[in-house]
């Protein structure tokens, strides 16, 4: 098995020999035949062939979720949006995120785009290979925030109301 993180083939160990990582998550989820949807804590989500849904009812600040030849859906309109800045990293790769974000919430993206696309309420940031940059006017100013890191490869990441 090569590691997940730092691409060192690691044999049949527990951990990579190189950096340490973990690889039961990965070898469990490939000993089960059918890869779905996976959380790893209650910060990452990772998405697999499939269509996942997250919203705000649970803290999604921090929180990672990644799409590969899926779609993942996170809602942010089913609770109240708190004060001050939420931070999600997205990743798109062969893939869809959709954002759902209330209209009072002032958003911001940073990321790149290669060969994929981010579009935000309507504007697309970027189609091919570039940097996703993003801030609604006033953004430093508003009581509640929402900063996305966004990478899209080959995916794309969509955010609107």
């Amino acid at each position: 098995m090569f590691c997940p993180k730092c691409g060192a083939e690691s044999g049949q160990t527990r951990f990579c020999r190189s950096c340490g990582t973990n690889l039961t998550i990965v070898s469990n989820v490939l000993d089960q035949g059918s890869v779905r949807s996976l959380s790893i804590g209650k910060k990452t989500t990772v998405n697999i062939f499939q269509n996942d849904s997250l919203s705000n009812i649970v803290d999604l600040d921090g929180h990672t979720a990644l799409s590969i030849f899926g779609t993942t859906r996170i809602d942010l309109t089913a609770a109240p949006f708190s004060p001050g800045e939420l931070r999600l990293t997205l990743i798109s790769i062969f893939g869809v995120i959709e954002v759902v974000v209330p209209d009072d919430i002032a958003v911001r993206i940073t990321g790149v785009s290669i060969f994929g696309g981010v579009n935000v309420r309507g504007r697309e940031l970027s189609g091919g290979m570039g940097t996703n940059q993003y801030k609604t006017p006033g953004y430093a100013e508003a009581p509640r925030r929402l900063h996305i890191d966004a990478t899209s490869i080959f995916g794309g990441i969509k955010v609107d109301k």
